[in-house]
């Protein structure tokens, strides 16, 4: 054979050993081939041994040597004239220098890698150079990423499972453009492609990154897309390797324990076990010692988890976590690997007893892997059962633009925790299935969802009174009346006679929910809700109690006591709603004087209003037959919503809510948009009016802290500006921390407080909500209940969170309580441009030395009014002046500028409002 012929074959073999991951072989093969390299000189098997030789060694970190690899590889396609093999070599180069964490460097050889694909015909060479550039300009920041990738997608002959790859990256780079439309345009191609070709995990993960993406600017997208992953997951991980959790499993527990009998046998173990044992057995011979060095902790460690899980069943949650953290430390000082899956696992379900979600997801998430990986089923088994009812319930921040939420993880979940069940001979938990039907109703897959229903209440034969209620209840609301009809006896009978809180709550609300939808507004309807909403109350407290597949009975509760009369009722049934969680904060003013109350609220079957005032008896009022009501002014429900408050406007001042669902709605305002100076907006019917703070005159102090977790490029620029306003710097990034808040708010006298930061908003425990500032150990969520114990002391708040959520109404309602003076931000997520827009503005018109809301109120409405009419080119000026604006935002910019009325859409500025004690 050549020389040549013999370079080949090993250049074949090195090729096929990386492939299957064998590295260090490979690079054996392919470093005993260097002396044919230097006999067959300029050679294209040259250049890809030199080339395989410089991925190997950059693989295992000999980044000096891979450089000298790739540097020879790019002498001998220069030598072959060959730009196509000279552009491989210098993208070589580059992810070398990424490894180095030296982007800047990577980036310019990858600018020299493209320039010489381009001399050449279009071919793969010149694809995979435009897309490993494209990649890093992703990793950068940079928004050429998009034009790189086009670019590439344009050449021809590209395979398809490469194109839809790109395409992926395409649309999620687009998408975090702001370019919404194209971004799910081109990741809807891609999943077209993923599926037809396959292979069938990335398609997978393009749809549900499609349906994550689609959710709330295109549902019909995303419900397809989330049926079509919710199938294909079945494909994927639907099976069960028997070997691996058999034969597998007993080798792996040989193999740990054999491990631990080594450490041992050379004393190597830490001294975990009781001083007095240890010392007792010292004069007994070295193998008594060994065997107490094993033993005891074992036996501690095993003995501690028992009793940590029991404790856990009984809700003793201090003594569980004491008892869980002692079987973790003697398991740990063992090494063994097959018992600490089970610990993490109960500690998991511990944190989600106790409310902690994301150290809850840390451990379970933890557990389940390992388990995995070491084939024991049951453990795998009972973590992953803990993550779907995790997923079902935990609230989330709003994810950066481009990334979908975690929920979307119970798509595998699900199947494999069934998988698992299946194997073990064992019936899946009903709360598996009722979390999967929880997802698939937030998605839209109706269909799923019901069949999800079903299969909970198939697990449930020996008490199906609750997952019989969540599928009536399911049904109700989908209008199959011929289901509900044929399953409401069954419910009944099974039902009949329970105590339990968690049966009553769920039946009652199920069936007093049913009867409303039909129009039985009787007292018999209202004492069925009433005692569904009794049986919630007893659960609110309890955690891990509340079903996450039914929805809190109080508002509908509310609207049949307002049609049947019952307004005082009505009113207490829709402030319950809203108070669970609440700080310990001092309730802020109290007694409302002579204000009148308005407070407007959805229940399941319309739109209402309820009027108190003192002296007078309670009102009430149908706005709406439906329980909707949009932000437009030209909505009939708002302006009949209008002519309820301008009638209470008449007679007094108003304290006024949009309450529940309505949170948000600019009811606030007249029907021409402008300001009512009698009414004061609060965010909940359960906080009363204020009572103004004293304000000292003369200038005020500033605050201005801003985007702690490094995600809002957009709010950094409006709170740079409102620093300038207010004469102070700018508090950013990971110093914002709520320690730091506290003690600059303590040091402050009547500040104005300008905030930028994400939101969590827990529904269903409202005291979970928070903002999210920088922690030690990332992102640290910020309670009602630490931010009552903060100064606010005649504050006016600004919070901007902009993209990242709406400020939910128990964060509004604690700083008033505990005692800022106004607080503005917006009810729904809004475009992060338009709220720095609308913010700069906004202290453009605000007098920081004028306290009364009333001032604050006006600065906001200007601010609004002049962003809904902002044009194309005053948004460029804005931009021009300031020169701090990066690349990628100048983009959005210039992109957004071409309408001439960027911002005419009312959720641009709409959702905006003041809250706060300011009528005159």
């Amino acid at each position: 054979m050549t020389p040549d012929s013999v370079l080949r074959d090993r250049v074949v073999l090195g090729h096929t050993l990386l492939e299957h991951g064998r590295a260090g072989e490979a690079e054996r093969v392919l470093v005993e081939s260097l002396p044919l390299v230097t006999t067959v000189g300029a050679h294209p098997n040259a250049f890809l041994t030199l080339r395989l030789l410089g991925q190997c060694a950059r693989t295992a970190g000999r980044l000096d040597q891979a450089r000298g690899y790739y540097s020879r590889a790019l002498d001998v396609a220069e030598a072959l004239g060959d730009p196509d093999l000279a552009g491989a070599a210098v993208s070589g180069m580059a992810y070398v220098e990424l490894a180095a964490d030296d982007l800047a460097r990577a980036d310019g050889y990858f600018r020299q890698a493209v320039q010489l694909v381009r001399t050449v015909a279009p071919g793969p060479g010149r694809v995979a150079v435009l897309r490993d550039y494209a990649d890093l300009l992703v990793r950068t920041g940079d928004l050429r990423a998009a034009a790189f990738y086009q670019e590439a997608l344009d050449q021809p002959g590209i395979d398809p499972a490469d194109r839809a790859a790109m395409l992926v990256a395409l649309g999620r780079e687009l998408y975090r453009r702001g370019r919404t439309a194209a971004g799910l345009d081109r990741l809807r191609a891609a999943a077209t492609l993923l599926t037809e070709a396959g292979p069938d995990a990335e398609a997978y993960n393009a749809l549900v990154l499609l349906a994550g993406l689609a959710r709330e600017t295109d549902p019909a997208t995303a419900a397809d897309a989330f049926v079509r992953a919710h199938d294909l997951a079945q494909t994927l991980y639907g099976g069960v390797d028997v070997r691996h959790y058999t034969e597998g499993y007993a080798a792996r527990v040989r193999q740990v324990e054999a491990e631990t009998q080594r450490r041992a046998d050379a004393g190597e173990l830490p001294a975990v076990a009781p001083p007095a044992l240890l010392e007792a057995t010292r004069n007994l011979g070295p193998d008594a010692v060994r065997t107490v060095a094993v033993g005891a902790p074992a036996m501690i460690g095993a003995r501690s988890l028992t009793e940590g899980e029991n404790l856990l069943a009984d809700h003793r949650y201090s003594e569980a976590d004491e008892k869980l953290r002692m079987a973790a430390v003697m398991w740990s000082a063992l090494g063994a690997g097959h018992v600490l899956p089970q610990v993490w696992s109960a500690q998991g379900r511990l944190e989600l007893a106790r409310g902690d979600d994301d150290a809850a997801w840390a451990l379970l998430d933890r557990a389940r892997s390992q388990a995995a990986a070491l084939g024991d089923a049951r453990t795998e088994l009972t973590a992953l059962v803990a993550l779907s009812e995790l997923l079902a319930t935990a609230a989330e921040p709003r994810p950066p633009a481009g990334e979908v939420r975690r929920e979307l993880r119970l798509l595998d979940v699900v199947v494999r925790a069934r998988s698992l069940a299946s194997y073990l001979g064992e019936t899946l938990p009903a709360s598996v299935d009722t979390a999967a039907a929880v997802l698939c109703e937030r998605y839209r897959a109706h269909d799923l969802a019901e069949r999800h229903l079903r299969a909970a209440l198939a697990a449930a034969e020996r008490a199906p009174a609750i997952p019989l209620a969540r599928l009536v209840a399911y049904l109700a609301r989908r209008g199959d009346g011929a289901g509900v009809a044929a399953l409401r006896g069954r419910l009944v009978a099974v039902a009949e006679g329970s105590t339990d809180p968690s049966v009553r709550a769920a039946v009652d609300g199920a069936l007093g929910r049913i009867d409303a939808a039909a129009g039985d507004w009787s007292a018999a309807t209202f004492e069925r809700l009433r005692a569904a909403c009794a049986a919630h109350d007893a659960l609110r407290g309890r955690a891990g109690a509340l079903d996450p597949g039914m929805e809190p009975p109080y508002t509908v509760a509310a609207e049949v006591a307002l049609r049947l009369g019952r307004f005082p009722e009505a009113l207490a049934l829709v402030e319950r709603a809203e108070t669970a969680g609440a700080p310990d904060a001092p309730e802020a003013g109290g007694d409302p004087g002579d204000a009148a109350r308005v407070v407007v609220f959805a229940g399941d079957c319309g739109v209402y209003a309820l009027t108190t005032a003192p002296g007078e008896p309670g009102a009430g009022a149908v706005v709406a037959a439906g329980p909707a009501v949009s932000v437009s002014a030209d909505d009939p429900a708002q302006r009949r919503l209008a002519a309820v408050v301008d009638a209470a406007e008449a007679r007094s001042t108003v304290a006024l809510t949009a309450a529940g669902a309505l949170y948000g709605v600019p009811v606030h305002r007249r029907p021409d948009g402008g300001a009512r100076l009698r009414v004061s907006l609060l965010p909940s019917a359960s906080l009363r009016a204020p009572a103004p703070h004293p304000v000292p005159g003369g200038p005020r102090p500033g605050l201005v802290a801003v985007d702690p977790l490094d995600e809002l490029p957009f709010a950094r620029i409006a709170a740079d500006h409102a620093a300038g306003r207010l004469g102070v710097a700018t508090l950013g990034g990971a110093a914002v921390t709520a320690e730091r808040l506290a003690a600059d708010l303590a040091s402050l006298t009547v500040p104005v407080v300008h905030l930028a930061c994400r939101v969590v908003t827990d529904e269903r425990r409202p005291e979970r909500s928070g903002l999210l500032m920088a922690g030690e150990a990332g992102a640290d969520r910020v309670t009602p209940a630490r931010l009552a114990a903060m100064t606010w002391n005649g504050a006016v708040v600004v919070l901007n969170s902009g993209e990242a959520g709406g400020l939910p109404p128990i964060l509004v309602r604690t700083l008033l309580a505990a005692g800022a003076t106004a607080v503005v931000t917006t009810a729904r997520p809004v475009d992060g441009l338009s709220a720095a827009l609308l913010t700069t503005w906004f202290h453009d018109e605000l007098d920081p030395g004028v306290a009364d809301v009333a001032h604050v109120d006006a600065a906001l409405l200007a601010a609004q009014q002049r962003l809904r009419t902002a044009t194309g080119d005053d948004l460029l000026t804005w931009a021009a002046d300031r020169p701090v604006l990066g690349a990628d935002q100048l983009a959005v910019v210039t992109e957004r500028a071409e309408s001439e009325h960027p911002f005419a859409d009312p959720d641009h500025w709409a959702w905006w409002a003041t809250y706060g004690a300011g009528a005159q």
